[in-house]
């Protein structure tokens, strides 16, 4: 825990920017994520203290532009930042891995 009034680390900031950009890119790959979505979690990253030309540029775009656009530049920003995209299968255990702890957490219930 930080002292008040003092600043947050920015290098931590940036490595748990980079995690999270990293958890975002693997449900993406499992279509956990929309497309539409991708501008507002690049905006939040750049917030983090993530700054790739092309993650800014993701930020910038509107929810309703072409999706292949931001695809294309989802990817390149993750590329930009050191970030590779799991294998699309691995992206898909790891969502059924997130899924069966909400199960055994209560947090979702089989229909009956």
């Amino acid at each position: 825990m930080r002292a008040a009034g003092t600043a947050p680390d920015p290098e931590s900031s940036t490595r748990s920017g980079l995690t999270s950009l990293g958890e975002v890119g693997c449900r993406y790959q499992a279509d956990e994520i929309r497309p539409e979505d991708l501008p507002m979690i690049a905006a939040e990253a750049v917030t983090a203290g993530l700054d790739t030309p092309t993650l800014c540029e993701l930020a910038g775009l509107p929810r309703n532009a072409d999706a292949r656009d931001i695809r294309d530049a989802f990817e390149r920003a993750l590329s930009e930042a050191g970030i590779e995209l799991p294998d699309p299968g691995l992206a898909r255990r790891h969502a059924l891995r997130r899924l069966a702890v909400r199960l055994i957490n209560g947090e979702i219930h089989l229909p009956t």
